[in-house]
């Protein structure tokens, strides 16, 4: 080995050292869409960040946090965290990697459930997956978790793109939401909705139907219905 080869070897092993012997584990949801289709996780990060800059410094609850792959974007600088989701081994892989004195993941089906009073509430991709009739009772969840001046930030993919969905997006998405009908919906239970969207990881501002996904900000509930 070369006496360059040797100094950068060198100064590697500090890095390492620097970095520690810290390790993640993905569950079955994430290993899968790592290997097949690894471009989402980019997308589906770019929300969370989004999610988190409109939120600030607030407690946050997370309905439908899967794994906990935008927990540590969301924990970055939120006083407390709490995720839950209805599938126990993507919250027993959440807890594995995120679980903290900040940090908490609940399994339990939480629609008609209260967890407490949070400053946010977030759910990002889940709303697709509740069936029509339960929808009252999911929006009725995210304004009962939430105190007086409580935000909300709601994800989901634009109904318009269904069409360049694959099949099994197609066969788990029963409840499909336009801005139109997400702004409406919201807009029974909070003061005050402002709507975006993404294309990929870039922040729509163009016509709606060419969004991919849907994504509203919904603040100052009203109260539930």
């Amino acid at each position: 080995m070369s006496d360059d080869m040797a100094d950068e070897s060198h100064l590697w092993q500090g890095v390492k050292r620097l970095i520690g012997n810290d390790r993640l584990q993905l569950g079955r949801h994430w290993s899968f869409n790592l290997r097949n289709d690894p471009k989402r996780l980019s997308f589906v990060l770019s929300r969370y960040k989004f999610a988190a800059k409109m939120i600030g410094q607030r407690s946050i609850l997370e309905l439908g946090c899967s794994e906990g792959i935008g927990t540590p974007i969301l924990a970055e600088s939120a006083l407390r965290y709490v995720g839950v989701d209805s599938d126990d081994d993507a919250i027993a892989t959440a807890r594995y990697n995120f679980d903290s004195e900040t940090c908490s993941f609940i399994s339990a089906d939480f629609l008609g459930q209260s967890f407490g009073k949070f400053d946010a509430v977030v759910s990002l991709d889940v709303c697709e997956h509740i069936m029509p009739e339960a929808e009252h009772t999911y929006f009725d969840s995210v304004v009962s978790s939430l105190g007086p001046e409580g935000i909300a930030v709601i994800g989901t993919p634009n109904e318009t793109s269904d069409v360049y969905a694959s099949p099994m997006s197609k066969a788990g998405h029963v409840n499909l939401f336009n801005h139109h009908r997400m702004r409406q919906t919201l807009e029974q239970l909070f003061h005050n909705v402002f709507m975006f969207g993404f294309n990929d990881e870039i922040l729509h501002t163009g016509f709606e139907p060419m969004c991919h996904y849907v994504i509203a900000v919904a603040c100052n509930p009203k109260g539930r219905r």
